[in-house]
């Protein structure tokens, strides 16, 4: 089933505990169209509801991260104030059941911020889907695949460069298994793949090792954790379509997702042509069900998950 009146819902956040999901959402077929935050309760309600916030001047909202620590509540949104010039991280806060706005983050080092992974009020991982330079600079990395989007890295306050650049990177996840062992998963559309980092400290700073490639053969979007530990990903199949689809809806772009396992290995849990859902972006399962965000359309899918090989 849709989960309607969502303007280009391209990331999700969700909140177990409480059961609420966060959509950044942003309608990027009109030009300079503002975007705003929903929030769905998954206890009551399909019907999504704009968070009630006081948004920074020209928002327009791409990846998303929640971070929920004791005593903090605060979601983390891309913001691009002036396309392919200005980029920003908004920081909202919730106390008791308030939001305000509280700060916002900048810097040179984000080039073309597409998604955010962050580990804590003093630790963000970064993506970047292109480097420095205006529009001619960004079709000419895209039509070459020049390798110059790179990963940034805050640390409460400073930004600095983990290097590692791909061709258009895009979804970014921090992990912790139960031994200590730190990864950091990034999706590279462009090569078709998840790297999956060894992260090693030095002085408390994260050093990227060597990544492992897991080659899923479909431009992968946004990653996501479920409760046992995998990974989903939303995948395009066709970078053609996906053209066609950003300037006519009626046009299909094929939607795949992932499930990729810690080992590596990973199935296909669930696809289409582009009739249920085109362009996805995000996938996030939960207590069976299998919410697909979608980069364009209005509408979040709502489907039926088993949680099983």
């Amino acid at each position: 089933m849709k989960i309607e009146r969502l303007p280009g819902p391209e990331d999700l956040a969700i909140d177990r505990e409480e059961k609420i999901l966060y959509v950044s959402s942003h309608e990027r077929r009109i030009k300079n169209q503002l975007g705003k935050i929903f929030t769905i309760d998954l206890k009551n309600s399909s019907v999504p509801t704009e968070l009630s916030v006081k948004y920074p001047p020209e928002f327009r909202p791409h990846g998303i991260s929640l971070l929920k620590t004791k005593g903090t509540y605060r979601l983390y949104v891309i913001s691009h104030p002036k396309f392919y010039e200005v980029h920003t991280i908004e920081i909202f806060e919730r106390k008791g059941k308030e939001w305000s706005h509280v700060r916002t983050l900048t810097d040179p080092l984000l080039t073309s911020p597409n998604d955010l992974f962050v580990v804590s009020e003093n630790e963000i991982f970064l993506s970047n889907d292109h480097g420095t330079g205006g529009v001619p600079r960004y079709l000419w990395d895209d039509l070459f695949e020049f390798k110059r989007a790179e990963i940034s890295h805050y640390n409460g306050k400073n930004w600095s460069n983990l290097g590692n650049p791909l061709s258009f990177g895009n979804g970014i996840l921090y992990t912790k298994d139960s031994q200590g062992n730190e990864f950091l998963y990034r999706s590279g559309y462009s090569d078709k793949s998840v790297f999956q980092f060894p992260i090693r400290r030095e002085q408390g700073k994260p050093v990227l090792e060597e990544p492992k490639r897991i080659h899923i053969h479909s431009g992968p979007d946004n990653l996501e954790m479920d409760s046992q530990g995998r990974i989903f990903v939303v995948t395009h199949g066709s970078t053609y379509q996906f053209l066609r689809h950003v300037k006519n809806p009626n046009y299909h772009s094929p939607t795949q997702v992932f499930r990729i396992s810690p080992d590596g290995n990973f199935q296909e849990v669930f696809a289409t042509q582009g009739d249920l859902i085109s362009a996805g972006s995000t996938a996030i399962p939960f207590e069976g069900r299998l919410y697909v965000a979608q980069v364009f359309n209005p509408y979040i899918l709502n489907c039926k998950y088993t949680n099983s090989n």
